[in-house]
């Protein structure tokens, strides 16, 4: 991400490379050549510096380029403001520049400078400039330009008449070279001054030195004037060099402030000894011809033995020093690939070929051809007195140390290949196929014999535990040999695994398999370990512990370093990750695949080195001597992408809520194998699980879209060995919420919410009242079935007998003449009362009937004479209407005809009537009217008038029956009978219109659809 307003970071990638490396062949170093076709932006490389993260810069015609040990990174014009690509090159930073803390700065042509950043960035610096026009001796009072020294061999011919060179050495401490003297500084104080014309001046720490013009190394701080510097060490080791001719070439780096020497196609350090009294050389590169590469910068790491060189022309060389020794036997068509091996002396090995190799010279030869002859590659066992057992199908042989004779030979029942001497003296032979023997090698008379035939399959390794048991390992898995009682025990988990080695200290066991891994092994609990990053270790043939507590574990993909008490931690649950360092051939392996499935897999020597044995020679190293390079610098993060674009990590603070893709670029100084880089990311989010996964390969993460609100990127390395060795780097990330995740749109849906919840209640409460208003209306039916019951039995059977007696009466008081005019009268009148109950009393049953369940769907609609039903109503309230002197009028057609329910107009009609006849003064008139679309029943009476309250509630019309139902809105002082009329006309959907005049009478007409 680069910033155009003067902060330029060099985090913006210009090609995201990951090199494929050209390797370059020497016996000490592993050499890989870098180039513009993997990864570098031009060839031509004039200075190299390592920052304080752990990044190597490069300067180049291209840009300025930090390489990390995986990619390369270019900062140059298409990525930032600066004025040229063409970088100078590199120079301390001042004023911040001191021994322990060797920051740089790039210099660009027209004066412009790019300072390195503690962050592992680069940014245009313009108080560089502004330091070095205002502080001496950058501003001494001379005409001439004053420049840095740059590094050397310098790029261009340094003339006797050169303008002065500026040389920090330190904290406010600087060397000024001109053509004809060096000025010491300190501050802006000049402090000493050495006269005398210099080919060279340099550096070596803060000690300055110069070369004279025939080459001579001068101390310049010497106290006298015997300024010669002889060179010791290395270089007089070679034949070809004169102390008289001074034909080298020398190299300085004025960043580092080390110098160095290139002779004969060797490369050396030059140090300043205790007694100061020469320049002491240490050889670093051999073989490695600089005039070929056209080397022209140099920078060297000896802590993990790295050496940078700049070439001007073919680009950039990594060399590494090979920590590890492949030794192979010189004998054309000799295949080179081994298995068994034992001490021979101190320093050498014999190998099963019979293969003497010796440790301190490398140097190898051939023993003897008996041992070839036995061809047993696989299984020595060695006895106290250095005589050894070899073994060949059913030929088990002992011989001399040397193995030049066969001391002693036995014919075998069944075919062996396994050997292993326990410290008993007991030799156990393991069988081809399912058969264990023993042979007691401290009593001569002893022979092999038989111990176990059971389905063992091929033995591959045997170790006795100090106890009487057996540890076999074979094809079939892992078996426990009981001596005492011998019984035969399979370990169940590891039943069906190939068994390679067996490792056994302090009551812990180690056992490495073919394909399944390591397991380890404690009380009869076993635990499988954790594999590598690339699962190479699944595939483990051999374990070596070294004195510091690290196992060597040999694979077919090279070696790992593993610390031990890490594994022991893993088994007891007291970590939860390994670290393991890989090791391939670029650190000295003819062979990343290293062989097994043999006894013994490895050897330690007396002098700590160790022996394995690989398909290309034996691999030797003494642990001792390993620089082991662990990935423990810091995470830096090189970019980032929000849907393809580059932004800053502030900008992280505000990302949309609809963005695809976020990409975020990491980048560690590392320059070994990759695989040691175990990195992981958790995207965290309050109140969610934390989740580890694995960054790419590429040091890349990738974050889809994702939920809304505050997160933290929490990006983790694995630094090295030990338990909970970690680096950390966060970022924080808010994403805005989408529209469904406002708090406007979270109150109108909890209003939604509230509201649909108040909709169900409301239907809820609905579908509860009809349920309810359904279960009375049942226990209505039950109880109007009851009065009906009752109305039938107690009330219209006693009615009936009443009027039956009073008309007898009047019928035996006429027969004997005894009829009297009054008791006539009365008993009229009482029996067309009793007929008006009767009537009223049918009526009412007619409508309970009506309002039972089911009644209402079997309503009777026919064609009903409407005179009938009025004329039989007139009859019974005959008798009233007289008493009261009201006359009722029937003026309804004979032939008039409404369709409806005759029993229930019937009861709308009398009760309407009755009323009438209640509230009239003198008549009451029944008409009717026929139009086209509907007609009319109309009864007018004499009365005072309906109230307005009641004249309102007749005349309010009803969707439905159930609408009415559930709100009547009925007046307060109404009559049964109008409820009654009210009821019924809605029921048979007749429409009632009402009109009044106060104390004229009233009108109700009664309509029914054609």
């Amino acid at each position: 991400m680069i910033r155009r307003n003067g902060v330029l970071l060099l985090i913006c990638l210009l090609g995201f490379l990951t090199p494929r490396a050209q390797q370059i062949s020497n016996p000490d170093f592993n050499i890989t050549h870098y180039s513009d076709e993997n990864g570098l932006p031009q060839n031509s490389v004039k200075a190299i510096m390592k920052d304080n993260n752990g990044f190597i810069w490069l300067a180049t015609e291209d840009g300025l380029v930090r390489f990390d040990g995986q990619h390369f990174y270019t900062f140059n014009r298409s990525v930032s403001s600066i004025s040229s690509n063409r970088i100078y090159g590199l120079v301390p930073s001042l004023p911040d520049y001191s021994l322990t803390n060797k920051r740089f700065t790039a210099l660009i042509e027209k004066n412009e400078s790019v300072k390195i950043q503690e962050d592992g960035t680069a940014k245009i610096d313009t108080s560089y400039s502004t330091y070095r026009s205002q502080n001496s001796p950058l501003t001494a009072k001379t005409d001439h330009y004053m420049g840095f020294l740059m590094s050397l061999p310098s790029r261009y011919q340094i003339l006797d008449s050169h303008p002065p060179f500026v040389a920090p050495a330190g904290e406010n401490t600087y060397y000024v070279w001109s053509k004809d003297k060096v000025e010491y500084y300190h501050k802006q104080t000049k402090k000493s001054t050495i006269r005398g014309t210099f080919k060279e001046f340099f550096l070596i720490g803060s000690h300055p030195f110069a070369r004279s013009q025939n080459g001579a190394f001068l101390d310049l701080n010497a106290d006298n004037k015997n300024w010669n510097r002889p060179l010791t060490g290395d270089i007089l080791k070679d034949a070809a060099y004169s102390s008289h001719k001074n034909d080298y070439k020398f190299f300085w780096n004025n960043v580092s402030l080390e110098a160095y020497l290139y002779f004969n196609k060797k490369f050396y350090l030059l140090t300043i000894p205790d007694d100061g009294a020469s320049l002491h050389t240490s050889l670093i590169l051999n073989d490695f011809d600089f005039d070929e590469y056209n080397i022209s910068t140099v920078y060297y790491d000896p802590k993990p033995g790295y050496l940078f060189l700049g070439s001007n022309t073919t680009g950039f060389y990594v060399l590494r020093g090979k920590d590890f020794k492949s030794l192979r036997f010189g004998v054309k068509g000799m295949d080179n690939v081994y298995y068994a091996q034992m001490p021979f002396s101190k320093t050498s090995i014999l190998t099963s070929q019979g293969l003497l190799l010796e440790t301190s010279a490398l140097k190898s030869h051939y023993n003897t051809p008996l041992m070839n002859r036995i061809d047993s590659k696989y299984y020595l066992a060695m006895n106290g007195d250095s005589t050894f057992w070899m073994i060949n199908g059913h030929t088990l042989s002992k011989l001399n140390k040397t193995g030049s004779k066969i001391l002693i030979e036995y014919t075998l029942p069944e075919r062996h290949k396994a050997l292993y001497l326990d410290p008993k003296g007991i030799l156990w032979i393991g069988g081809e196929k399912n058969v264990l023997s023993s042979l007691n090698t401290f009593d001569r008379n002893s022979k092999p014999k038989s111990i176990i035939k059971a389905k063992l399959g091929e033995v591959s390794c045997m170790f006795r535990l100090s106890d009487q048991h057996l540890l076999v390992g074979t094809k079939k898995g892992l078996f426990r040999f009981d001596m005492a009682s011998e019984k035969l025990v399979s370990i169940r988990q590891l039943q069906s695994s190939t068994i390679r080695s067996i490792y056994h200290i302090k009551g812990e066991t180690w056992i490495t398999t073919y394909g399944d891994g390591l397991y380890y092994m404690t009380n009869d609990k076993l635990v499988k370990l954790p594999l590598d990053k690339e699962q190479y270790l699944s595939a483990s043939h051999c374990i070596v512990e070294d004195k510091k507590g690290y196992f060597w574990i040999t694979t077919n993909k090279g070696l790992f370093q593993i610390q031990k008490k890490d594994l022991q931690n893993f088994a007891h649950k007291k970590q939860q990750s390994v670290f393991y360092l890989h090791y391939d051939k670029r650190h000295g392996f003819g062979s990343n695949e290293f062989n097994g499935g043999c006894q013994p897999c490895a050897l330690t020597l007396s002098d700590q080195t160790i022996s394995f044995p690989s398909m290309n020679g034996l691999v030797w190293f003494n642990p001792d001597k390993i620089r082991p390079e662990l990935p423990n610098k810091e995470i830096f993060i090189t970019e980032i992408e929000l849907d393809g674009k580059n932004i800053t990590a502030d900008s992280l603070k505000d990302v949309p809520r609809n963005f695809k893709q976020l990409r975020i670029s990491l980048a560690t100084p590392y320059f070994n194998d990759r695989t040691n880089l175990r990195m992981e990311y958790a995207l965290q989010k309050e109140g969610y699980i934390q989740t580890w996964l694995p960054v790419s390969d590429e040091l890349v993460i990738q974050i889809p879209n994702t939920s809304s609100g505050q997160h933290t990127l929490v990006i983790r390395k694995q630094n090295g060995f030990s338990k909970d060795n970690y680096s950390f780097k966060n970022l924080k990330i808010n994403i805005h919420p989408a529209w469904y995740e406002t708090w406007i749109f979270r109150v109108v849906f909890a209003l939604a919410l509230l509201l649909l919840f108040w909709i169900i209640l409301k239907l809820r409460t609905t579908f509860l009242l009809k349920a309810e208003r359904k279960r009375n209306l049942y226990r209505q039916y039950h109880i109007n079935n009851q009065i009906v019951a009752a109305i039938n039995h107690d009330i219209q059977t006693p009615l009936h007998f009443i009027s039956s007696s009073f008309t007898q009466i009047q019928n035996h008081l006429g027969k004997y003449g005894l009829a009297d005019t009054y008791i006539s009268k009365m008993s009229d009148e009482t029996i067309n009362t009793i007929n008006y109950a009767r009537g009223h009393t049918s009526n009412l049953l007619n409508y309970i009937k009506s309002q039972n369940p089911g009644s209402q769907q079997a309503l009777s609609f026919h064609e009903v004479n409407v005179f009938d039903i009025v004329e039989h109503s007139c009859k019974l309230l005959h008798g009233r209407a007289n008493h009261r002197e009201i006359e009722i009028i029937n003026q309804v057609a004979r032939d008039f005809k409404v369709k409806s329910d005759d029993k229930l107009l019937s009861v709308i009609i009398q009760n309407l009537l009755d009323n009438a006849v209640k509230m009239s003064k003198s008549k009451i008139v029944i008409s009717t009217r026929a139009e086209k679309d509907y007609r009319q029943i109309i009864i007018e009476d004499t009365g005072k008038g309906i109230p307005a309250e009641i004249l309102e509630w007749l005349n309010v019309n009803y969707e439905s029956y159930d609408r009415w139902l559930y709100r009547p809105g009925n007046p307060n002082h109404k009559g049964l009978g109008l409820i009654i009329v009210k009821d019924i006309s809605i029921l048979l959907k007749i429409r009632i219109c009402a009109k009044s005049l106060d104390n004229q009478g009233s009108t109700i007409q009664l309509s029914f659809q054609v």
